[in-house]
């Protein structure tokens, strides 16, 4: 019997990433791989896609039929569906998880339901027999019956528990339809641009090519030329990009210089909007400037992958399943299309770098920044002042609000004062859900934990020593603009940082002295701004991850590719360290030989892939019993593996939940996701509530 493997759409079963049906001799000819059918699921319909087609011989189950075929809706690619279950092996993800990561939402089914009497003659109550004469003469659509008679779905089922009466369904499928079309550009180009980039870039993409240009607009224009040489041959092009804000910056500088419209594919269109772009993909050569979901589309004809940012840490998609590496799916697909793919970045990460060089795999153009503003460091140690900015900074800041141009100051940390503190004792007032300080919100009068959002007033006494005097330490964007509105009484400040919302974008041009987390960034290519102040770049950099060095070096050159300023202010209490130093000379080689020699040294990548399985529980005794279980059956399987842990993972308790980590450098390629998950259900005791998450293939430790 041939038979589909049906992946479900929005229908979970436990531990079944896929049911299977038969295919009635009237599908045959329209059954394919991929394609959209409605199926039975007890006494309901639902809505799935063919995942693959296969004989069975002699089921040990019944196998229902399909209900139906859907030809209006996108059908998916069979290289999309490897991509998803290469997904789902390598990454050990659920099936069904990844594969309705990609499924359309923006659909549904209307189901009527119609009912008729049977030529019979049964047994009925007086309810029963009203209800069967009604229907004898024609059917009638169950709500209409429902509502004339006022019977109830009983009546209904004791009928055709009876055979009395016989149903009937029509299933339609239902296309929510967008009523803005923000997924399109406004505006377009009456012409197509034209900026020159070498031949020798077209030459290269004979294999993935990592694109370093530093300044931003420079990787812009290469990608505009490369973008229009695939279009012209009447292929599609996806760009991807690791925030919303630089995918809707590059749609503005893109949409001037193209003779139609681009779609925009993110989190923040509705889900009408999102089929829109997901079925016109399907059908029709586009230009999709998206998030890491645009890698999968359902394009018709995709002629190629541009990965902005390639460095970028959010394309790390590993908060829920399904758990991968944008940029690495990325290069898959390509591979699967057999098309042409660029990474491009102002610092490339290690790992893309040291592929180029070593390996061969990745073809490398290198183009340096010519116009780099002047960094100043700025060694804390030194300064004598006990105020909240430096004399240097402060004057700085000074010439350059008289010569009329912005000031941004960027600083990694929320809220007034990160901890409040006793003064008598050295108490620290910490979440009592959390293992971390609550951090004092002045202007609310209250004090929060950034983790599990639990809140109280601050106190009166300390719990501790009884005293009273308490001192609320340290820095946070709150604090900070608080010093520069009474500092620059003059001055138009604003504070930008996730509890802040901006409500207009024109408020960043018309400040003055701007002040706020890493959601400044969008903004430092303002053509008004003079100064960028770090507040602490060790808040970055001193971060218990092995990849802090490399992450905090790439956000300062991004930052530097696009920044319009003069100069920037780095201040740090470690000015020595290797980062600051290539920061300063504008060093990409020196960084990176401290760098790698450092990670090889600890057989950190590229030199080992970096594997972690996360443990959660309530009770921190059970999580290392089980998770010493799982560190020695690995070690037990592969004796020549440098497993390390449990240990605590950063932060290790919240929510009331303990968590550790377990790391596993496998040089060789030894083990794979799909082990790793049996060996950790092998090891889990019976009723045990440990939580344990899988992470394969890491480039970073904290996620």
């Amino acid at each position: 019997m041939k038979a589909s493997k049906v992946v479900l759409f929005d229908t979970y079963i436990p531990e079944k990433d896929f049911l299977y049906y038969s295919i009635p001799d009237e599908f045959i000819s329209l059954v394919d791989i991929g394609k959209a059918v409605i199926v039975p699921l007890k006494k309901s319909k639902k809505l799935g896609y063919i995942w693959d087609i296969v004989e069975i011989e002699d089921p040990k189950f019944e196998v229902y039929p399909i209900l139906s075929v859907l030809e209006n809706i996108p059908p998916i690619s069979k290289s999309l569906i490897t991509l998803v279950n290469w997904i789902s092996n390598y990454y050990s993800n659920s099936l069904y998880k990844t594969a309705n990561y990609i499924f359309p939402s923006g659909v549904e089914l209307e189901i009527d339901r119609y009912l008729k009497a049977k030529d019979v003659a049964v047994d009925m109550s007086k309810k029963q027999e009203k209800v069967f004469l009604a229907l004898v003469e024609s059917e009638i659509e169950e709500k209409k019956l429902k509502k004339e008679l006022k019977i109830s779905e009983n009546i209904i089922k004791s009928l055709l528990k009876k055979g009395a009466i016989e149903e009937r369904f029509e299933i339609k499928l239902k296309e929510k339809k967008p009523r803005k079309h923000v997924y399109l550009s406004e505006k377009k180009g009456d012409s197509w641009g034209s900026f020159l980039i070498e031949r020798k870039i077209l030459d290269l993409m004979q294999k993935p090519l990592l694109l370093f240009v530093e300044a931003r607009e420079e990787r812009w224009k290469i990608y505009h030329e490369i973008m229009k040489h695939i279009y012209q041959k009447g292929k599609s092009v996806l760009f991807v990009f690791p925030t919303i804000k630089s995918l809707i910056q590059f749609g503005d500088f893109l949409s001037q210089y193209v003779p139609f419209s681009i779609y925009f594919y993110h989190s923040f269109l509705t889900e009408a909007q999102a089929y829109s772009v997901f079925k016109t993909t399907n059908t029709e050569q586009s230009v999709v400037l998206s998030t890491s979901k645009g890698l999968f589309l359902p394009f018709k004809d995709l002629g190629l992958i541009i990965v902005d940012q390639e460095e970028n840490e959010f394309y790390n998609m590993r908060e829920k399943e399904p758990r991968y590496d944008t940029v690495v799916v990325a290069l898959k697909r390509a591979q699967l299309e057999g098309i042409p793919i660029v990474l491009g970045s102002s610092s490339p990460s290690i790992a893309s770098f040291y592929r180029a060089i070593n390996y061969k795999d990745l073809e490398l153009y290198r183009k340096p920044l010519l116009n780099r503003p002047q960094i100043t460091v700025v060694d804390l140690r030194r300064e004598k002042t006990h105020d909240i900015l430096d004399f240097y900074s402060l004057r700085k800041t000074e010439e350059n609000l008289k010569n009329k141009k912005k000031v941004f100051i960027l600083l990694n940390r929320l809220g007034y004062s990160p901890y409040v503190q006793c003064q008598d004792c050295g108490y620290i007032f910490m979440c009592p859900h959390c293992k971390s300080s609550l951090v004092y919100h002045l202007e609310e009068r209250i004090m929060k934990c950034h983790y599990c959002g639990f809140e109280m007033l601050p106190p009166e006494r300390c719990p501790v020593c009884e005293g009273y005097s308490f001192i609320q330490s340290g820095i946070g964007t709150e604090k900070l603009y608080r010093y520069i509105v009474n500092t620059y009484r003059w001055a138009k400040v604003l504070r930008v940082d996730s509890e802040i919302e901006l409500q207009d974008e024109t408020l960043i041009h018309e400040a003055d002295i701007i002040v706020g987390t890493r959601l400044i960034e969008p903004w430092l290519d303002d053509n008004g701004i003079g100064l960028l102040i770090i507040y602490n770049l060790d808040n970055f950099l001193h971060i218990p991850d092995f990849a802090s060095p490399e992450k905090t070096f790439n956000m300062m050159k991004r930052i530097v590719g696009m920044y319009k300023g003069k100069e920037i202010i780095i201040r740090t209490y470690n000015p020595s360290h290797y980062v600051v130093k290539a920061l300063k000379i504008n060093s990409f080689g020196d960084f990176l030989n401290r760098e790698l020699s450092n990670r090889k040294s600890l057989n950190y990548p590229p030199f080992s892939k970096i594997h972690q399985i996360l443990l959660e529980d309530i009770d921190e005794r059970e999580i290392l019993e089980e998770g010493g279980r799982i560190v020695e059956e690995i070690r037990s399987n592969f004796v020549t593996l440098d497993v390390l842990g449990p240990a605590p993972y950063f932060p290790y308790f919240i929510r009331d939940k303990y968590r550790y980590q377990i790391i596993i450098k496998d040089k060789e390629g030894l083990i794979d996701g799909a082990f790793l998950r049996e060996i950790c259900e092998k090891s889990k005791a019976p009723f045990s509530n440990l939580r344990f998450i899988i992470n394969i293939d890491m480039e970073e430790i904290l996620t």
